[in-house]
């Protein structure tokens, strides 16, 4: 325990000069599930099989094939499928129902509560409308983030730097003041570290050679920042 809080004071000395908070959502403030994982990537095979008329199985050969090229996994799905990838997104939403894996979380409500004074905003490679409602059963008011920044804003999904930079417009800050928190390294933090931005990697015990620092929960955030 010494240890883990001598860790958290280095973290704290190391950024103190963060202003800015962006959040992935999936995975990223809630633990990731393993069957909404499965719902969401069966999701993705259906809206290329809709536009291509092509069977389950080759989707699926097609997809793994190009998703090893291309990080993001909508952005595959749009390439395979002919659309651009704001549609990819809100056409495989159809698909998914987040609402039935997630619940109210006090532990993330605490967290906000207590980094109140930070400036928050989402960067989400899925759509406002079900990020809203995601949101609402985890117990998180909109209120607490400037903005929630999707494909259908700035037209492309992370890692495209094009939303971190929308961010950096807005608020005007050095790269360095704002700290990404995702919980996929080449989506989220990659674009991020080559823009400036600090990173960190959540849900993980293994330390991250691309985050500047890893955390085992979301919730640790707290004990790493002012």
């Amino acid at each position: 325990k010494k240890r883990r809080k001598n860790s958290w004071n280095r973290y704290k000395t190391m950024f103190s000069n963060i202003k800015v908070l962006i959040w992935d959502f999936d995975g990223t403030m809630y633990k990731p599930i393993p069957e909404l994982w499965k719902e969401i990537r069966e999701a993705e095979y259906r809206t290329i099989m809709d536009h291509t008329g092509w069977p389950h199985e080759r989707a699926v050969e097609e997809f793994t094939k190009l998703h090893e090229i291309i990080p993001s996994a909508t952005a595959t799905v749009a390439s395979l499928s002919s659309i651009r990838t704001p549609q990819a997104t809100l056409y495989g939403e159809r698909y998914i129902d987040r609402k039935k894996y997630l619940h109210r979380d006090e532990k993330l409500i605490a967290l906000f509560k207590k980094i109140h004074h930070l400036t928050h905003y989402m960067l989400v490679n899925g759509v406002q409308e079900s990020t809203l409602e995601s949101l609402g059963v985890l117990g998180l008011s909109t209120d607490r983030f400037i903005e929630i920044i999707t494909s259908e804003i700035v037209g492309e999904n992370k890692p495209s730097e094009k939303g971190f930079r929308y961010i950096l417009d807005k608020t005007g800050l050095p790269p360095d003041q704002h700290l990404m928190i995702g919980d996929r390294e080449a989506v989220d933090l990659v674009p991020a570290k080559n823009l400036g931005m600090k990173t960190c990697l959540v849900w993980s015990d293994a330390p991250s050679p691309v985050a500047d620092f890893t955390i085992p929960t979301v919730y640790d955030v707290g004990n790493i920042i002012k």
